[in-house]
């Protein structure tokens, strides 16, 4: 479902403009989508966008941080579903925003790539175990964008060129429709009518 996701992403960030790059490589790390778009005023902006894109999330985005992993009285690993206090969440969203979009190597990619382009952080994301995780990226500067709007926006614009024929349209077009069927038997909600 991830790369699926990623796919969806990056049909929704070109179509807003965005030239991007997907799955860029980094020694173990990954960044998902780098777009980049001149705006009518001839300015550059550039996203970094990382992709979560879990329908039955057990655990949340953000692992636990080493500190709290050893500080704790039970045991806990960093992946831990156990509640966490609203501090914790804040604290493990401030550690997975500078893994995700701060780290160095990740800011030297971003430059190398397209020097001096100030960039914004943003998170798509399917279904989360605590609402209260998407606040704390917020506070600290990623903007959150649901899934399902991703979906709802692509589905809107459909009568455009993007469904005039050849095989990348007729694929894309089943990619959105195997995504909208696995969201409707999730959810049970979907506007199939729109995709045929």
């Amino acid at each position: 479902m991830a790369l699926l996701a990623e796919s969806l992403v990056e049909e929704w960030l070109n179509r807003n403009g965005f030239f991007t790059i997907r799955g860029i490589k980094h020694g173990v790390g990954e960044l998902d989508l780098l777009g980049i778009r001149r705006e009518p005023d001839g300015s550059i902006t550039g996203w970094h966008v990382e992709v979560q894109a879990s329908f039955r999330p057990i655990g949340y985005i953000a692992k636990l941080t080493n500190d709290l992993v050893q500080t704790t009285d039970k045991k806990r690993s960093r992946s831990s579903a156990v509640a966490r206090s609203p501090k914790e969440v804040e604290l493990c969203a401030r550690d997975w925003v500078s893994g995700k979009f701060r780290a160095p190597d990740k800011m030297r990619v971003r430059e190398k790539l397209w020097p001096g382009v100030t960039w914004s952080y943003h998170l798509v994301h399917a279904i989360v175990r605590e609402p209260q995780e998407l606040a704390a990226f917020e506070n600290e500067g990623v903007k959150c964008h649901p899934f399902h709007d991703v979906l709802s926006e692509l589905l809107r614009r459909a009568q455009g060129a993007f469904w005039l024929g050849g095989r990348r349209s007729c694929r894309d077009r089943r990619l959105l429709q195997r995504a909208c069927k696995r969201r409707q038997r999730l959810n049970g909600f979907c506007e199939p009518e729109s995709v045929d």
